[in-house]
């Protein structure tokens, strides 16, 4: 159960990070400074490394 939470969280994850980087390589290449792109981009990034060391250390028992 867990390992099928695990895998729904990681794909809504990588959704979000998605437009998230072209956004962000959108406005680095007009000059712009938009910080909430970033942010988000660092977010979504360190989430998506937590949970796939939890599952990583969850089933490595």
């Amino acid at each position: 159960m867990s390992l099928i939470l695990g895998i729904i969280i990681m794909i809504l994850l990588i959704v979000s990070l998605i437009p998230n980087l072209k956004a962000v390589k959108s406005t680095k290449s007009k000059g712009e400074k938009n910080p909430r792109f970033a942010i988000m981009v660092g977010i979504d990034s360190i989430l998506l490394v937590l949970v796939i060391v939890t599952l990583i250390f969850q089933f490595s028992k």
